[in-house]
């Protein structure tokens, strides 16, 4: 119920790319006084929110956008979520129920489509208007900001599956063979006589 298609991923990591974004521009009137902050005094979302803001450059106009911005579409996401969460609970009590209604489960399953379209929906709407604030240097700083941040994505993924991780720089027919562990567990498997 849970799992997220390919295309629910990349909304999702769009969305946490723009979430970032959003919840660091109130945060880039401190900008200034992060430098004069002492080092102790500083949490580590305060560091990385002001790093990103001085990537990016903001103007304090583009920070008053993006604040307004922000004002607008977290109280719509914030609805459309809670929409979204009661059509998955919806749809859960109607799967499991005593009485199971396939008519029922089939329009269950259309709201949580419809709330899940929604609310990726508001996401590249809001996205396109931040988009639009940046200038197109600020864009491609963000753009690399995002891949950079996918790429560190995908490696803390194959940390915790205990995957092998390939550096940047390293060819690919150096890497570790990720498959390797994959082929054991089936040479095991055939020699225990199971398929």
């Amino acid at each position: 119920m849970r799992t997220l298609t390919k295309s629910s991923r990349v909304a999702v990591v769009c969305g946490f790319a723009l979430a970032l974004l959003l919840l660091c521009a109130p945060l880039s009137l401190a900008q200034n006084a992060a430098r004069q902050q002492p080092a102790e005094e500083a949490t580590p979302a305060d560091a990385s929110a002001a790093s990103l803001l001085s990537q990016l450059n903001l103007t304090a106009a583009q920070v008053a956008q993006m604040r307004e911005i922000r004002e607008q579409s977290v109280p719509q996401a914030r609805e459309l979520t809670r929409r979204l969460n009661q059509a998955r609970r919806a749809l859960d009590e109607s799967i499991y129920s005593d009485a199971s209604d396939e008519a029922l489960v089939e329009q269950r399953a259309r709201e949580v489509s419809e709330a899940q379209a929604a609310l990726v929906r508001l996401r590249a709407q809001t996205e396109l208007r931040v988009r639009r604030v940046l200038t197109p240097e600020q864009l491609q700083t963000f753009r690399d900001l995002r891949v950079s941040a996918r790429r560190q994505q995908r490696i803390r993924r194959r940390l915790e599956r205990g995957l092998p991780v390939r550096r940047a720089d390293e060819p690919a027919d150096r890497a570790p063979d990720a498959r390797r562990p994959l082929r054991r567990l089936r040479e095991r498997r055939r020699a225990l006589g199971r398929p």
